[in-house]
């Protein structure tokens, strides 16, 4: 690539795309080095596979190059790139009060346009994908544990299960200040109750001074539900884990 393109190059990431790895590659593959309103109308209306995920994404980067100035027409889709990223995990609720687990493949993408003309596509290839830190295990004191217990308190409403059965709480550690910082998770990062959720933990532990931190990486699975939080989401309806 020369110093010209990367000047001018117009480069758009999203995150956990709602696609699987495979069949974003192949999407990309079929619309790589084409003029950049053309790559989008073959996304979303064909000829052949479409593929709307991708399509959403292009239309960022357009965005951002008129933005910059830069027409769609003297553009090309110059790179992509699609990564797998951790599934998302979330409720599916079925007739007669009964619900299980729905998993969606996720890609995190990347996306290059650049002025017609300054370079060669360049072909896909996947980057490396991302390594979530491994937090070394280290048993919690008993002070850390009396917290633990008492976020069996904090009910998430829409399962009606404890996060701590649910597996939400990944680690509660109480610093030479005497701060608590609680790691916790949810079925996925757009799940929309991390308000409702930080508020009910500040409330059973009113008086402790806290730092809840959210943590994404890994993805929650069901398979972190406790055996105690299985009994009960079963005693609710739910059929698959």
């Amino acid at each position: 690539m020369t110093a010209l393109a990367e000047a001018v190059d117009i480069t758009v990431r999203e995150e956990q795309v709602r696609i699987a790895r495979d069949d974003a590659q192949a999407a990309l593959r079929r619309v790589l080095g084409r003029p950049a309103g053309e790559a989008r109308a073959r996304l979303r209306f064909g000829p052949g596979v479409t593929c709307e995920q991708l399509a959403r994404v292009l239309d960022k980067a357009l965005v951002r190059a008129q933005q910059h100035g830069l027409a769609a027409d003297a553009l090309v889709l110059a790179a992509g790139t699609a990564v797998a990223a951790e599934d998302i995990v979330r409720i599916r609720r079925k007739a007669h009060g009964v619900a299980d687990w729905i998993s969606s493949p996720t890609s995190d993408v990347t996306l290059v346009l650049r002025p017609s003309g300054l370079a060669a596509a360049v072909e896909v290839v996947p980057e490396p994908p991302r390594v979530p830190v491994v937090r070394e295990h280290v048993p919690e004191t008993e002070a850390e544990l009396a917290v633990r217990e008492a976020l069996y308190d904090v009910v998430d409403p829409d399962l009606g299960v404890n996060v701590v059965d649910l597996g939400f709480v990944r680690q509660v550690r109480i610093g030479d200040d005497g701060v608590a910082t609680i790691t916790m998770t949810l079925t996925s990062a757009a799940c929309p109750l991390t308000a409702v959720m930080e508020r009910n933990v500040h409330a059973v532990l009113a008086g402790r001074d806290l730092v809840l931190e959210w943590e994404w990486l890994p993805a929650w699975k069901p398979s972190d539900i406790s055996p105690d939080g299985r009994e009960q989401l079963q005693a609710i309806g739910f059929s698959a884990f």
